[in-house]
């Protein structure tokens, strides 16, 4: 996780907008990975992520900024279902709202 703060770190400071980042650190799934280990990994880099973010604002990093996460390749629909639904756990999301007039 020193390594991701230290890549979310960097590009605060070279100004860059858009990184993208693997969930749950692999690039492919592999039989001892069970669906609770990347569910307890999935939270945890995301809850760093979002630390980092936080302490970010502290590095000067006051623009928006965009985070992808990706997932490895060979992830079960099932597992993706529920990494879907925690992020809004994890992320405040913004509701929209359209104030024109119709």
């Amino acid at each position: 996780m020193v390594g991701l703060r230290n890549c979310l770190h960097a590009a605060s400071h070279h100004d860059i907008h858009t990184i993208t980042i693997p969930l749950l650190m692999v690039h492919k799934m592999s039989p001892e990975m069970t669906i609770n280990w990347c569910l307890k990994r999935a939270e945890l880099v995301m809850k760093c992520v979002k630390g980092f973010m936080m302490e970010s604002t502290s590095w000067g990093g006051g623009d928006a900024r965009t985070i992808q996460f990706v997932v490895p390749e060979g992830l079960s629909e099932e597992l993706f279902i529920e990494l879907c639904e925690m992020l809004p756990r994890v992320f405040r999301v913004a509701s929209t709202r359209n104030l024109t007039k119709k």
